[in-house]
């Protein structure tokens, strides 16, 4: 029986975590959740950092 890798696909190459959400990628990262625990600091050069409140607040 032959079965196609999908692995090798030129769809699976172009984005491999197609068959996962996007919150199930933030906590396989382990990511901090910055919904309603951030402050925004203004730089002055039109750009802005984004630091978290609780750094121990992950998804």
């Amino acid at each position: 029986m032959f079965r196609e890798a999908n692995e090798l696909s030129r769809k699976f190459l172009a984005n491999p975590h197609q068959d996962k959400s996007f919150i199930e990628r933030l906590k396989n990262n382990k990511s901090i959740d910055l919904r309603n625990n951030m402050i925004t600091v203004d730089l002055g050069n039109g750009y802005e950092d984004i630091i978290p409140i609780d750094t121990n607040k992950k998804f």
